[in-house]
């Protein structure tokens, strides 16, 4: 089940991300600070009563940024991540928000090829943009016309 994640479950979403990105983690109070915001929001995927993934989606006036999006590793290729994003894009869609970017690894295959399944494109790629100064493609997704 997905829903909007509350303070409770910060330190299980915190363990996940500590998990999953090592150096390039958020800490607690970066999650905090979403909950705390007007235009964050976060989102958590329970599972018997525990949280094993994570999205963060934040709009500025007619765009979304898809900030944080993970899940556990023991619960990885079981389709969640792919919920997750389509959640977020019911969401924006329900709020009348028809366009969303992301930064990814360039190396994280995985990732790239979910967000290309679900109508991302790359368009873009920032250089060093992580701690171990690998760049990131910027991705897109427009519903409706492109600007």
């Amino acid at each position: 089940m997905i829903r909007t994640a509350t303070l409770e479950d910060i330190s299980q979403i915190c363990l996940i991300e500590s998990e999953c990105f090592g150096e390039d983690a958020w800490n607690r109070q970066n999650f905090l600070a979403v909950l705390a915001s007007d235009i964050s929001k976060l989102f958590g995927y329970e599972k018997d009563k525990e949280i094993i993934g994570y999205a963060v989606v934040t709009v500025i006036f007619d765009e979304a940024h898809l900030d944080n999006l993970a899940v556990s590793l023991e619960n990885r290729k079981k389709g969640i991540g792919r919920q997750l994003v389509s959640y977020i894009l019911r969401y924006l869609k329900d709020i009348e928000i028809h366009k969303i970017t992301l930064e990814v690894r360039k190396s994280n295959t995985a990732a790239i090829n979910l967000y290309k399944s679900l109508g991302f494109a790359i368009e873009g790629v920032r250089k060093n943009y992580y701690k171990n100064q690998e760049d990131a493609y910027i991705m897109w997704r427009y519903d409706g016309k492109k600007p």
